[in-house]
């Protein structure tokens, strides 16, 4: 029961306060959300950095995060101050080199056999969280884009409720499919789907100048975006397993850590960034 009402709060107060900050606080470039971001990407860090350091070797995180932090510090300075795009591209460059250039020093000490797991969890926290929350910061800069972020956060986190709610009614014959998250199920698979689909078509009924396109869009929109954040849900679950963890932290009452509450929004934010920038003709 608590956690049925840690869930509920986190829906009904969270995702409220969440939308109202995109659609409310556009300004100076949406500063409010783009502190969000950067606030919850290095949390998101921190949980990675331990998640990974359980089953890797992982560079110190007095180097890691600000390595991390390289993409999401140029998507603010492309999408608040006004920075050329170009600075993104730059950003992955630049942590690229300073990943390897931090190796070539390490090489100096002679032959280390961890420096491959090294590398690659520090390429991976580069990654996820730091380079998938790059799409939600560069979809600020569209025309209205408070409306396309308050509905691509009702598709993720209505995708996430209805999931959990279809699976606790009507899963029990039809979970266990997937080892690595024995608790989610088919009926949550649709569920999860169908929430993410009202979404859309709520997107289109409060937004109708911004999502002016034909049902079999918006239901295409729904169902790829949902599909994305169910597989960023159970990719979430792989990595906790492997690192023989329950979840990544216990920051937000009833869903665990950061990277819990997020792992959705992680894959699905370029999958709407790309669908969005094709179906609406969105684009930089």
């Amino acid at each position: 029961m608590k956690k049925l009402i840690e869930r509920l709060l986190l829906f009904f107060l969270g995702l409220p306060l969440l939308v109202a900050s995109v659609v409310f606080l556009p300004h100076y470039g949406y500063l409010a959300f783009h502190l969000e971001i950067l606030f919850f990407s290095v949390l998101a860090v921190l949980e990675m950095h331990n998640l990974l350091a359980k089953k890797l070797k992982v560079l110190p995180l007095g180097l890691l995060l600000p390595i991390s932090l390289i993409i999401p510090l140029a998507s603010f300075a492309y999408s608040v101050l006004g920075y050329p795009f170009r600075i993104i591209t730059y950003s992955i460059a630049i942590g690229v080199f300073i990943l390897f250039a931090i190796e070539f020093v390490i090489s100096f000490r002679g032959i280390d056999e961890k420096a491959l797991e090294r590398i690659g969890s520090s390429f991976f926290t580069m990654i996820y969280p730091g380079y998938l929350v790059m799409y939600l910061s560069i979809i600020t800069v569209w025309e209205d884009a408070g409306a396309l972020l308050a509905v691509f956060f009702m598709m993720v986190f209505g995708c996430d409720s209805l999931a959990w709610f279809f699976g606790m009614l009507f899963g029990k014959g039809n979970r266990g499919m997937i080892p690595a998250s024995p608790n989610k199920s088919l009926a949550g698979f649709f569920g999860g789907v169908a929430g993410s689909i009202f979404a859309a078509f709520l997107g289109r009924f409060f937004f109708p100048a911004v999502f002016d396109i034909h049902p079999a869009g918006l239901i295409a929109l729904g169902v790829l975006t949902s599909s994305a954040a169910i597989i960023g849900d159970i990719l979430e679950s792989i990595f906790k397993r492997a690192a023989g963890i329950k979840d990544s932290g216990n920051v937000i009452p009833g869903r665990g850590g950061v990277l819990d509450s997020i792992d959705s929004v992680l894959l699905a934010a370029p999958v709407f960034y790309i669908l969005c920038d094709y179906l609406l003709g969105f684009g930089i």
